[in-house]
């Protein structure tokens, strides 16, 4: 089983970190009273930054090393071990240790998609919702370290070793040059200005001009 009871007790300190803004959640509004709802509120981050091309290969660059390859070498060491005559088993050797090497940040990636679209659904503010990746994001990091850097003696294939550098060096740049500068801010931007506010006064150029000197 490659999560075993490491991932359970991560998933628990995410919890345990959401609960913490509990308290603010009671009296955070989700959208604005009366009126429409802004294209800030419905996209947080901007149309020009969701729709642009490098946002988009950031995405499928996350999605592929931290979905799709770890689910290749899960699944190979997974077939290697239960039909050893196919051959694949020489491809990754000491399988279960890789297993849960791999496995950890694997099911967390996978929970926090779960968690990210119960939260959308059930329109939670929006504080509430840039919390969930910053904290699986930072949850996360503990078991890359331990898969890119395995303690001595570790059998762990110099491929999947980078792999797991990779990964870390990935969702390091992920949280402090894109979530916590980027995400954080427009998302608290786009719920104090068109959810909190009492009345707001947008100049000309609308959402466009956002962010720009006068």
């Amino acid at each position: 089983k490659s999560s075993g009871t490491v991932s359970i007790k991560k998933i628990s300190d995410v919890h345990s970190a959401s609960d913490m803004h509990s308290y603010d959640y009671v009296n955070m509004p989700s959208l604005p009273e009366k009126g429409h709802v802004p294209n800030l509120v419905a996209n947080p981050l901007g149309l020009s930054l969701t729709t642009s091309r490098i946002y988009r290969l950031w995405l499928r660059l996350g999605a592929t090393l931290g979905l799709l390859l770890p689910t290749l070498a899960l699944a190979l060491s997974i077939v290697g071990s239960n039909y050893p005559s196919i051959g694949v088993g020489a491809v990754i050797e000491n399988a279960e240790h890789v297993r849960r090497s791999l496995g950890d940040p694997l099911f967390l990636l996978c929970f926090q998609a779960i968690t990210e679209a119960v939260s959308r659904a059930a329109l939670l503010p929006l504080p509430m919702r840039i919390l969930v990746p910053v904290v699986y994001n930072t949850v996360r990091l503990s078991p890359l370290h331990a898969w890119a850097f395995p303690a001595l003696g570790s059998s762990i294939p110099t491929s999947l070793r980078i792999l797991g550098i990779s990964n870390l060096l990935y969702w390091y740049a992920n949280l402090l040059l894109f979530l916590i500068p980027v995400g954080v801010v427009r998302y608290m931007r786009a719920h104090f200005f068109c959810v909190e506010a009492v009345e707001v006064t947008v100049r000309k150029g609308g959402d466009a001009s956002v962010g720009l000197l006068p």
